[in-house]
């Protein structure tokens, strides 16, 4: 079950929480822990759910808003399989300690106060969410897709659309939409974009001893969108994308998320 959860952390001071550190903190709670394989795993009930560390493609969890107050931070964490609510209640019944930086003296040691579960709904609760035709979309970090190897920055409907059912098709396949028709969802939204590109870097920081990998960087999409059906739109295409759109508020959407990129505010405006 798609679920959000809210937790409030007392901080030490500001904290310089990138979105790539605090996806990489978050990961030392649900990852499965080093040494177990997944084969191992699914045998065990209590790490069945559990991603490994290095898993190819998007991860059940994900970022969402974050606030930023005078000896507080707040983050929302976004889980595909609720399952992922066990590891995370027993790390907060430990203290609930995260780290957020790069291990030096810069690290912030955060201390969770309070968590809530925010929602948690049935899939097939996603499935009928078949009504909206219009939406705000605020990209709250950076967004970019990869299509055979090449980064393209630019946001679609269409692009959009792929993404999120391919989460949805690997995390739950029973009720998750048909295959996308990029060129019927392109000519039957029309997209106000409001958007600009940014230069990601994706490496260590120089000096960190990874070479050219320090140096790579990548275009990506910030800002915000407005996305409507148009008039004459098939039906069928925008029920498809509703229920999508829907799936938005659980999970990340386009590549590097692993980086903590990819991250929407989505809210149906009709």
């Amino acid at each position: 079950m798609p679920s959000t959860v809210f937790i409030q952390f007392d901080s030490p001071g500001a904290v310089h929480a990138t979105p790539r550190r605090l996806h990489a903190a978050v990961g030392r709670i649900f990852d499965l822990p080093s040494g177990i394989s997944t084969e191992r795993a699914r045998r065990i009930p209590a790490l069945a759910a559990r991603p490994a560390h290095d898993v190819g493609g998007p991860k059940p969890y994900s970022l969402g808003d974050m606030t930023q107050a005078p000896g507080r931070f707040g983050v929302e964490l976004r889980l595909l399989d609720d399952r992922l609510l066990d590891p995370l209640d027993a790390w907060l019944a430990w203290g609930g300690v995260l780290y957020v930086g790069n291990g030096g003296e810069s690290t912030a040691a955060l201390a969770a106060l309070e968590a809530q579960v925010l929602e948690r709904v049935n899939w097939e609760d996603i499935a009928a969410a078949d009504a909206a035709t219009a939406w705000d979309v605020r990209i709250l970090t950076p967004v970019v897709f990869t299509s055979k190897g090449r980064h393209i920055p630019e946001i679609t409907a269409a692009s959009l659309a792929t993404s999120l059912q391919n989460r949805w098709w690997a995390w739950d396949r029973a009720t998750a939409p048909d295959r996308v028709d990029r060129a019927a969802v392109a000519e039957a939204f029309a997209v106000e974009d409001r958007t600009h590109i940014v230069r990601i870097g994706l490496g260590m920081p120089p000096g960190g001893g990874r070479g050219r990998l320090s140096a790579r960087r990548i275009e990506a999409s910030e800002g915000s969108l407005r996305i409507r059906a148009r008039d004459d739109a098939d039906e069928s295409q925008v029920r498809l994308f509703s229920r999508l759109m829907a799936l938005a508020r659980f999970t990340n959407v386009g590549s590097h998320t692993g980086f903590g990129m990819g991250v929407l505010r989505v809210e149906p405006t009709a």
